[in-house]
C-alpha cells in the first residue's frame, strides 16, 4: 500500500499567469497610445517642431511658477511637518489627517475653493496659482519629510547643544543633513505635479501661467495639431525625467537616525505647537469654508437657488450656451468611477498577486507604476490618437475615460495589495495543504481573505481618484459625455452669477462624494 503524502508549498499553477492581465491591460492601455504619440514625434518636420521657440517659452514659465510653488510648500510644509511628526498633544493624529485633506481633493474644486475665497479680482494669476499647488501639496511635504524628521533622536541635538551650538546652528549641521533626502524627494514631487498642472492653471492662470499640459490640450483641442502637441509632451517628459533623475540621486545620499520619540512641548515649544496647528486649521479649512459660503449666497443673500438648479433643471444655461444637467454628470462620474474602481482593483490585484509568482510578476508589477511618471496630458493624447479616432475610434462607447482612470488608478492599487499580501501568513498554505487540500484551495485559504479586503478598500480609492480626475477627461471626453469636474470648469468659464454657484454646490457635492470614499475606506481598512 502506497501512501501519498500531499506536496507542500507547491504554487497552484493558475498564479504562474497571473501578470498576464496587468501585461496586456499596459500594452492596450499604455503601450499601444505611447507608440500612437511616437509616431507622430517622428517625421520629416521634427526638427522644425522642435526649434519652435512656443513650447520653450511655456517650458520656462512652468519652470518658474514650478519653483515658486515648490519654495511655498516647504515654506508652510516643513512646520507642519515639525509640529505633527514629532510633537505630542491632543487632537494630534485629527491635525496629520487634517493636512492631508488638501491632496485628495480634485483640482477643479480647489481651484474654485480659492476663487471663492479671494474673489473676482484675485482670481486668476501667477500668485493664486501658486498659492492653490502649494495648499494642494502641503501633505506631499508633511508625509515625506515628516516621515524623516519622526526618526531623527531629538538627543542628537542636545548633544550639538551642550557643545555649545545655537538652537539654528544646531539644527543645521544636525538635523537638515538628515532630512535633506526627505526635503528633496518631497520637492521634487512638489515640482512635477506643479510643473505638469492642468485644471489649477486653466481656471485660475493667465498669459503668464500656462503649462506645458495646457499648451498639448489647446494644441490637440483647438488646433487639432497632433504633432505639435506630442512635441509639447516629450518636451515635458524631459524635464519631469530629470528631475525625478535627480531626485533619485538625491535620495541615495544622507543617512537616517533611529529611535526618534513623540516630544511633550513644553514653555515655548508648546506656544509654537498651539501656532502652528492654528495656522494649520486656518489654512486648510479657509478655502473649503470659502466654497460651502459661495454654494449658499448670492448678491441679494442667502440662497438655495443654486442647490436647486443643480437637483431641479434639466439643463443649466450659462453665459451663450447651455450645459447638460448636472445631475446627469453627477450620475456619469459615478458610473465612471465605479467601473473605474472594479477594473483597477481587476488589474491591480492580479499584478499584486503575481508579485507572488515570481521574477516575471514582479517586473510587471513593477511596470504597473510607470503611469505615474508620464503626464495627464500625454497619457490622454496618446489615448486619443490611438483609440478616439478611424479606424478604432472608441470615444463613442464610453470607455476610454474609465480605462485611462483606470491606468491612473493601478499603481495605487498595487501600493496598497502587495505588502499586505507579502505579509500574510504564508504557513496557512502549509497547513491547508497538509490536510489534503488542492493547490488552489490552500492558496486561496491563505490569502484570500486579506485579498478580497484589499481589492474592495484600493478599488474604493480608486473610484476617488476617478471622481475627480481632470486632465485625461479634458482629452477624451465627449461634448456630451462630460463629468463633474468638466462641467465645473465650463461653468466657471461662463460669466454670470447663476454659473459660479451652480459650480460651488458641484464642487461641494463633490468634495462630500471623494471625502465619504476615502473615509469609508480608512474605516473598513482599520476594521480589517
Amino acid at each position: 500500500m502506497t501512501i501519498t503524502t500531499p506536496t507542500l508549498h507547491r504554487s497552484p499553477g493558475w498564479l504562474r499567469w497571473a501578470w498576464l492581465v496587468p501585461a496586456v491591460f499596459l500594452v492596450i492601455f499604455l503601450g499601444v497610445p505611447l507608440v500612437s504619440l511616437a509616431a507622430q514625434i517622428v517625421s520629416p518636420d521634427t526638427i522644425s517642431y522642435f526649434t519652435d521657440p512656443l513650447p520653450w517659452r511655456v517650458a520656462g514659465l512652468a519652470t518658474g511658477q514650478a519653483l515658486l510653488s515648490t519654495a511655498l510648500a516647504l515654506l508652510l510644509g516643513l512646520p507642519m511637518a515639525n509640529v505633527l511628526t514629532r510633537y505630542r498633544f491632543p487632537g494630534r493624529r485629527w491635525a496629520l489627517a487634517l493636512a492631508t485633506v488638501p491632496f485628495v481633493l480634485p483640482t477643479v474644486v480647489v481651484a474654485l475653493a480659492f476663487r471663492a475665497l479671494l474673489g473676482a479680482s484675485l482670481g486668476s494669476g501667477l500668485a493664486i496659482v501658486v498659492l492653490a499647488h502649494a495648499y494642494l501639496n502641503l501633505a506631499v511635504v508633511v508625509r515625506i519629510v515628516g516621515a524623516r524628521w519622526a526618526t531623527i533622536d531629538p538627543r542628537f541635538e542636545t548633544v550639538a547643544r551642550t557643545l555649545r551650538a545655537d538652537r539654528l546652528t544646531a539644527f543645521r549641521t544636525v538635523t537638515l543633513p538628515a532630512l535633506a533626502p526627505a526635503i528633496a524627494s518631497a520637492a521634487a514631487i512638489v515640482f512635477v505635479f506643479s510643473f505638469t498642472s492642468l485644471g489649477i492653471v486653466l481656471l485660475l492662470g493667465d498669459a503668464n501661467t500656462r503649462t506645458l499640459e495646457s499648451l498639448v490640450l489647446r494644441q490637440t483641442s483647438v488646433l487639432l495639431d497632433f504633432q505639435g502637441a506630442a512635441i509639447s509632451a516629450a518636451i515635458q517628459a524631459m524635464v519631469v525625467g530629470s528631475v525625478l533623475l535627480w531626485a533619485a540621486r538625491q535620495r541615495s545620499s544622507g543617512g537616517t537616525f533611529r529611535g526618534g520619540h513623540l516630544i511633550r512641548p513644553d514653555g515655548f515649544a508648546r506656544i509654537v505647537v498651539g501656532i502652528v496647528i492654528a495656522l494649520t486649521l486656518l489654512i486648510v479649512l479657509a478655502p473649503v469654508a470659502a466654497l460651502v459660503w459661495s454654494s449658499l449666497r448670492s448678491s441679494s443673500g442667502w440662497t438655495l437657488s443654486w442647490w436647486s438648479s443643480v437637483f431641479g433643471a434639466q439643463t443649466i444655461d450659462a453665459g451663450s450656451t447651455r450645459i447638460g444637467s448636472p445631475l446627469a454628470a453627477m450620475g456619469r462620474s459615478l458610473a465612471y468611477a465605479l467601473l473605474t474602481g472594479i477594473v483597477a482593483a481587476i488589474v491591480g490585484g492580479m499584478a499584486a498577486v503575481s508579485v507572488l509568482s515570481g521574477r516575471i510578476g514582479r517586473a510587471f508589477a513593477l511596470a504597473t507604476a510607470l503611469p505615474l511618471g508620464i503626464s495627464a496630458a500625454t497619457l490622454g493624447l496618446g489615448t486619443l490618437l490611438a483609440y478616439g479616432r478611424e479606424p478604432l475610434d472608441l470615444r463613442a462607447t464610453g470607455m476610454l475615460v474609465p480605462m485611462a482612470h483606470a491606468l491612473i488608478a493601478v499603481p495605487l492599487v498595487v501600493a496598497v495589495a502587495t505588502p499586505t499580501l507579502r505579509a500574510a501568513d504564508s504557513r496557512l498554505v502549509t497547513v491547508a495543504a497538509t490536510l489534503r487540500a488542492r493547490p488552489s484551495r490552500a492558496w486561496w485559504t491563505a490569502y484570500g481573505p486579506i485579498l478580497r479586503t484589499v481589492m474592495v478598500a484600493a478599488g474604493g480609492l480608486a473610484c476617488a481618484v476617478s471622481l475627480g480626475e481632470f486632465g485625461a477627461a479634458s482629452f477624451l471626453a465627449r461634448a456630451d459625455g462630460l463629468t463633474v469636474p468638466l462641467v465645473i470648469a465650463r461653468l466657471l468659464g461662463r460669466p454670470g452669477e447663476a454659473s459660479f454657484g451652480v459650480a460651488a454646490v458641484m464642487a461641494v457635492i463633490l468634495v462630500v462624494m471623494t471625502t465619504a470614499l476615502v473615509a469609508a475606506v480608512d474605516k473598513g481598512g482599520r476594521r480589517s
